[in-house]
């Protein structure tokens, strides 16, 4: 089951509160992030993070999603949106399909920092009840890369925290973002068909692969059947059965990223070329096996993500 939620999530492709809240922090029609530097706290359930957000009056959570491209979708099977119109169709990898949406109905999305969108316009929306049939029942959405186009952010899940920093040039000489940090790597990334997705270049014992990082899964990995032997024999490949959803789960040892970053996994969920083959066409992945650094990799450090100068810095947690 959490493989098929993986494999789903990339293909998706009060008012005396109100009265005193300060108005600059109050912004109308596009949902994209303000300020210099801001934080949010983060809920994990499972593998995904999530933040804490009302929508027209709603209570619930947002996925905060780096392989979404988006600002934010709405799911309109929690927040009732009548007024919606539909714009297409999206699928997900079981087969499924769904109807997407655009609504400019969205009258508050306010976040528990005071941060509030009013009269939301151009807003995507669907139903994606599978999100809270198997993750959680208060999911109402996602939070994607549009949303925070052009900070720089730190992601840390020990301390349950996701910290923005606005890309300016004084902050680009100044790296506060690292400030008391211990580096372990830092790695230059390429995007090709979506800004949104990081990818590296990855070697396992002999075998190569692409790699790319995304905050709504496990991780995942899959092979061309001789690789797959290859790694089986060295011993860094080693399949440690299912999971309580009877997906099966392997752990990868000697993976090197770049060159230069030595890292392991555990308890990835291996795919096959055609349940990627979607993925890969939306994102351009042209190479024959793959890897996807997921929570199974986030949970092991803090990173931060710098998209305006293609590089991810590895922290100690």
């Amino acid at each position: 089951m959490k493989k098929i939620i993986a494999i789903l999530l990339l293909y998706c492709i009060a008012s005396d509160a109100v009265a005193q809240q300060d108005k600059n922090q109050i912004f109308e029609h596009i949902a994209i992030l303000q300020g210099d530097t801001i934080s949010f706290p983060i809920t994990l359930v499972d593998a995904f993070p999530f933040i804490s957000v009302t929508v027209n009056g709603i209570k619930g959570k947002f996925m905060f999603d780096t392989g979404l491209k988006s600002a934010i979708e709405i799911n309109d099977n929690a927040v009732k949106l009548p007024a919606s119109k539909k714009t297409g169709t999206g699928n997900v990898g079981s087969g499924q399909s769904f109807i997407m949406n655009t609504n400019d109905t969205i009258t508050e999305v306010r976040f528990p920092n005071d941060l509030t969108y009013r009269n939301l316009l151009n807003i995507k929306s669907a139903n994606f009840d599978f999100l809270q049939n198997n993750i959680t029942t208060d999911c109402i959405g996602y939070i994607g890369h549009d949303f925070y186009a052009g900070y720089i952010f730190k992601l840390d899940y020990l301390k349950r925290k996701i910290t923005f920093y606005k890309n300016t040039e004084l902050r680009k000489s100044s790296k506060d973002f690292l400030r008391g940090e211990k580096v372990l790597g830092i790695l230059n990334f390429e995007t090709r068909r979506l800004p949104n997705h990081p990818l590296v270049h990855v070697k396992i014992g002999d075998v190569e692969l692409l790699g790319s990082f995304d905050t709504g899964q496990y991780g995942m990995l899959q092979l061309e059947n001789n690789a797959k032997k290859i790694l089986t024999t060295n011993g860094l490949l080693t399949d440690i059965g299912p999971d309580g959803h009877n997906d099966q789960q392997v752990n990868v040892n000697g993976i090197e990223i770049n060159g230069i970053f030595r890292t392991t996994l555990k308890g990835v969920y291996p795919v096959t070329m055609e349940e990627t083959t979607p993925f890969r066409n939306a994102i351009r992945i042209t190479e024959s096996n793959y890897i996807c650094f997921g929570f199974r990799f986030l949970d092991q450090y803090k990173t931060v993500w710098d998209y305006n100068d293609n590089k991810i810095y590895i922290l100690e947690k």
